[in-house]
């Protein structure tokens, strides 16, 4: 195949900038990398960004103690969260930024948002103890103060020692277990609720109903390379390929400044493109090698664009164009020329397109592929021996349970299933309650899962072990407990009554950025 001669750079390609292409076909022609897009040269700045405040300081300035100032991040429930000088989330910023020590361009964004995270979190729960009626009486405050330590003197409470203690100590100490106390007896009550025996009974009965299958997937892969030939010569256009150079940059006038000095001799194309582009392709002095026209126009803000690049002399540097996020041009090192519809992984690079852009091409075969597969095996003693004969591959499932929920209790088929064609119809009501429901031994009817089809044999349903069954009941009732607590926090931040106007606010009250109006 053309292509595996010109094919270039190899060395260290998972960093290289991906083309945007209009979809990623798997194509063995090239490797798919390319333009750096206006979501990512956002980012930049605003990593770039971080990094100046980082070096300039992120704590804003409220002046002295006491002050009114105070920046609004959210709400929960009516209830402003928050920072001021001394409340809860300014702590809680005092802690993050004590713990994350990075200088990362990130590490600004890092602590604000833990510590607006942390104080929604106790908020919400503040008013749950609220609700409930739960008040920290004195003798509970000075118990949890005592057995704090902070007073101890050679491991016991000392008066001498409290005596001496500053009186801000005192009090910040006070107000953070007055803070604190009311949060930790509503956590300790959800961590201790008691799980009923009928829902312990209930997972292991679930797991008492594992399933072991035979399956075969009907994809792109499985379409005929003749039908695939067809469609190609039918739109030979899309499967024309070019060998090219590329450089990409920020914006159309520098990119026209840049062809100009290259054309007039001032520089070369690869110095050009080693010292100004910004696509992944900067190191190897521009060289992209091997492309389907179809693959370019995602590299083009206006599609059409790419028929004007082939038709480009060969040897020589094109127009600019407008790429997202920026303006490119391009080298041509090779003309156009027609892929060879013999090859096998061009004809794969075939499917790959028409299974992501005219599905319906392929689906209506599969779909017919599968359903005669299904009579066949239905009719048949033996499900490999049909497959094998037919010339399909079976995938091979031990034991699953019908973990549709994704229950942590259980494993699923993100475990059991090397292919993964079972795992994404798990959760799928119809299609595990037809693979559930099944007698053993049965075939099913071809399940969908997107673009693909599967047609599965329940090959053996066996219970749980004992070893695995009395383990599950040794730690579900702590398992459950954290699960309690899990969903509590979950609760919190996908609840209605809060109100997450962080980046905004982190945006224009730290950063400085002015939002749009």
């Amino acid at each position: 195949m053309p292509s595996k001669d010109s094919k270039t750079p190899e060395k260290d390609e998972a960093k290289v900038v991906k083309f945007k292409a209009g979809e990623d076909t798997g194509s063995s022609v090239a490797k798919k990398k390319g333009g750096v897009t206006l979501t990512q040269i956002i980012t930049y700045v605003i990593l770039g960004l971080l990094a100046i405040v980082l070096v300039a300081g992120v704590f804003p300035s409220f002046g002295t103690q006491g002050s009114a100032t105070s920046i609004q991040f959210g709400s929960y429930d009516g209830t402003p969260i928050e920072f001021s000088f001394g409340n809860y989330f300014y702590q809680q910023y005092q802690t993050q930024a004590q713990q994350n020590r990075g200088s990362g361009d990130s590490a600004a964004y890092q602590i604000w948002r833990a510590a607006f995270e942390s104080t929604v979190f106790h908020t919400a729960v503040t008013k749950m103890a609220e609700r409930a009626g739960i008040r920290v009486v004195d003798e509970t405050l000075n118990k949890a103060i005592i057995d704090s330590g902070a007073y101890d003197k050679d491991g016991k409470f000392d008066v001498g020692t409290y005596e001496k203690a500053s009186v801000e100590s005192k009090n910040q100490l006070k107000t953070q277990y007055e803070q604190n106390l009311p949060v930790q007896m509503v956590m300790e009550d959800v961590a201790t609720v008691l799980s009923s025996p009928a829902e312990m009974d209930y997972i292991v009965a679930m797991g008492d109903s594992a399933r072991s299958f035979e399956y075969v997937a009907f994809d792109s892969s499985t379409y005929p390379d003749d039908l695939a030939r067809e469609y190609a010569m039918a739109n030979p256009a899309l499967f024309t390929l070019i060998d090219v150079s590329v450089i990409t940059v920020s914006d159309r006038e520098t990119a026209e400044t840049l062809r100009a000095s290259i054309v007039d001799g001032d520089i070369t194309f690869e110095e050009a493109a080693r010292t100004d582009s910004i696509d992944g392709f900067s190191e190897e002095g521009g060289r992209a090698g091997i492309w389907y026209l179809h693959e370019l126009q995602g590299n083009f803000a206006n599609p059409e664009e790419v028929n004007a690049l082939f038709s480009t002399a060969e040897g020589t540097v094109s127009t600019v164009y407008d790429a997202p996020g920026g303006a490119a041009f391009y080298r041509v090192e090779k003309k156009p020329f027609l892929a060879d519809f013999e090859d096998k992984e061009v004809l794969s690079d075939v499917k790959n397109y028409i299974g992501t852009n005219d599905a319906a091409v392929i689906s209506a075969y599969l779909e017919q592929e599968a359903q005669e597969f299904s009579q066949l095996a239905a009719s048949s003693s033996d499900f490999v021996t049909a497959a094998t004969d037919a010339g399909y591959e079976v995938v091979s499932v031990e034991a699953t349970p019908a973990n549709i929920g994704g229950s942590n209790y259980l494993t699923g088929f993100s475990y059991t299933d090397p292919a993964g064609h079972l795992n994404r119809l798990a959760n799928d009501n119809e299609a595990m309650g037809t693979l559930y429901s099944l007698e053993v031994g049965s075939v099913s009817e071809p399940l969908a899962s997107g673009d693909i089809f599967v047609v599965a044999k329940v090959v053996q349903e066996t219970p749980m072990d004992e070893e695995t069954r009395d383990y599950l009941k040794l730690v579900y009732p702590y398992m459950s407990q954290s699960q309690s607590q899990q969903d509590l926090v979950q609760s919190i931040f996908t609840s209605e009554k809060f109100e997450d106007d962080f980046l905004m606010s982190f945006m224009e009250n730290i950063m400085g950025i002015e939002g749009d109006n």
